[in-house]
């Protein structure tokens, strides 16, 4: 991810950290008057879903990784993940079983390397929109400052106007 979407999720990931905590705070209260078990239950409830959506995109992602390095390696280590596949208690983890042997980052970087054209055609659209979002600032700022001129100069424009219209005034019996 680029340093300025990283920081971007990052901000949105505190954010919504700081909510949660604030909802913990005002219902684990009002959930412990109704049931002394319930607040952890319901917080708890939510914590293994959030774990579960995790864990699909992680899987998701890491069975992506997996294929495509196998796919540009030609072939790639097919016994092994055949292996893992007989097993159903080991499907889940099979696409994990490649960072017992290299670590996540690794790949991840491997992964990069095969597909950077891809994945810098993917993300070019937010940098484009971020460069688009500074030249925008950039005009605006013009258009205001040429703004404030205009309203100076009109506003000189009435003063004059209204002297002339006051000085026609006191020349008139």
């Amino acid at each position: 991810i680029p340093n300025e979407k990283f920081k971007y999720y990052q901000g949105i990931g505190q954010w919504l950290r700081r909510l949660g905590n604030m909802i913990t705070a005002i219902l684990g209260p009002i959930f412990f008057g109704i049931d002394e078990k319930l607040p952890f239950v319901f917080f708890g409830a939510i914590v293994l879903i959030w774990s579960l959506i995790l864990w699909v995109l992680m899987y998701m992602h890491a069975k992506r990784i997996q294929r495509n390095i196998a796919f540009n390696s030609g072939g790639g280590d097919k016994g092994e993940s055949q292996k893992y596949n007989e097993s159903c208690l080991a499907r889940p983890f099979v696409p994990f079983m490649e960072t017992s042997i290299t670590p996540w980052h690794v790949l991840e970087q491997r992964y990069y390397a095969l597909n950077k054209e891809r994945l810098e055609e993917e993300l070019i659209s937010w940098k484009k929109a971020s460069v688009d979002i500074s030249v925008m600032e950039h005009r605006i700022r013009r258009i205001a400052a040429a703004l404030e001129v205009e309203k100076d100069q009109r506003r000189a424009l009435e003063d004059r106007i209204y002297a002339r219209v006051a000085s026609n005034l006191d020349d008139e019996p």
